[in-house]
């Protein structure tokens, strides 16, 4: 029997100790710039691995929350993640999971200093956690070490020691129960906030297990040189262009912490829309952890930026087999984008950034999904 391309493996989260294969159909894996990656499959317990061996203890290993799993690629591991959901159906004998990668782990922890045992009621609201002119990747691997420092806490996530030259002030008040989660997100979405992306290495570590990491660009995560070719006729089977004009607006409101007449308010507007037939639209979003005014008027002037005209999130279907192969481009790259077809008259040749894929295995390649960062839709 032929080795199969892509490979399943089932390991203890807390220890990373590997229990076994698991024969998955219907795999969906995705990563996510700035965000958590999902996984979504089935097995049944009548199937064989290529082994040749059933499932030892399917309850066991898939029990959510204290199993992980990992996707391997031609034996490289590809993807990593936390189980979340599994859902057992004893007419059909098969079982559905649900994993994560594992920024959804820090979903699930509360940005605050180590507890003691038996809080009173009145200390969490009362904690703080504060980094001043610091360095912002720092700042995000001080967040997962702290979720790291409590008991039953450490999921033994490797972090790089990437700078960005960008220092930043973050408070992050106990009675907010901010999420570590949110925390990285709110940091890499601000205007020059740094990529990040929780994966898995590409070698194993001397025990052969795949080692667990997060990447935080300086600020960009993306390929050295060159950027990766995609073009209709080519490497291309199909795109679409959904464009949302709900989403445009000329003037931003970021709000911050407070209430009523205290609440501060950062205004960004692009005065330049207007000559041009664009009426005023507006947009608020609301950033409660947020008490610096600076950051504040950072989080507005990003969020009107990204809104100024009608966005597009172009997503590209393209063979996994074909050259730039899965592998050879990741999620944060450039690419070049040729389309040549009856929707737009002069085509589209523009310059486009992979901020997510969907990989489906098939037996011998793979059908994948490239989500391309938002555009403003005036390519054309």
């Amino acid at each position: 029997m032929a080795t199969p391309l892509y490979t399943y493996m089932v390991h203890d989260l807390i220890t990373n100790a590997p229990l076994g294969e698991l024969p998955l159909t219907g795999v969906r894996h995705t990563h996510r710039l700035n965000d958590s990656g999902t996984l979504t499959a089935t097995f049944n317990l009548d199937t064989k691995t290529a082994t040749r061996r059933r499932v030892k203890d399917p309850y066991d290993w898939t029990t959510p929350v204290t199993r992980c799993l990992y996707a391997y690629r031609d034996e490289r591991p590809v993807w990593g993640g936390i189980l979340w959901t599994r859902r057992y159906d004893s007419t059909t004998r098969t079982v559905q999971l649900g994993a994560a990668d594992w920024w959804s782990y820090y979903d699930h922890r509360r940005l605050l200093p180590v507890l003691p045992a038996n809080p009173p009621v009145d200390l969490v609201a009362r904690q703080q956690v504060q980094y001043t002119n610091i360095d912002q990747n720092e700042i995000a691997r001080r967040l997962v070490q702290l979720a790291h420092a409590h008991t039953g806490g450490n999921i033994n996530v490797q972090l790089d020691a990437s700078l960005s030259d960008v220092r930043r002030d973050r408070t992050y008040a106990g009675y907010e129960l901010t999420t570590i989660g949110d925390a990285l997100r709110n940091l890499a979405n601000v205007q020059g906030g740094p990529d990040m992306m929780f994966g898995v290495a590409t070698t194993l570590d001397p025990r052969g297990r795949p080692i667990r990491q997060l990447q935080v660009g300086d600020p960009y995560l993306g390929q050295q040189g060159s950027a990766h070719v995609f073009e209709t006729g080519g490497n291309i089977t199909g795109y679409t262009w959904p464009t949302d004009g709900t989403r445009y607006a000329s003037r931003a409101f970021a709000t911050g912490d407070g209430a009523a007449e205290g609440m501060p308010i950062a205004v960004a507007e692009d005065h330049d829309r207007y000559p041009h037939g664009w009426p005023l639209t507006e947009i608020e979003q609301g950033y409660s952890a947020v008490t610096d005014p600076d950051t504040l008027q950072q989080h507005a002037d990003a969020d009107q930026r990204v809104a100024r005209l009608p966005v597009v999130l172009p997503t590209l279907t393209v063979r996994g087999d074909l050259h730039p192969t899965v592998g050879e481009w990741a999620v944060g790259d450039d690419a070049r984008v040729e389309i040549d077809d009856d929707f737009m008259v002069d085509g589209i040749s523009t310059s486009m950034r992979i901020v997510a894929d969907e990989i489906a295995p098939g037996d011998d390649t793979e059908v994948v999904t490239l989500t391309m960062a938002p555009l403003l839709d005036d390519v054309a």
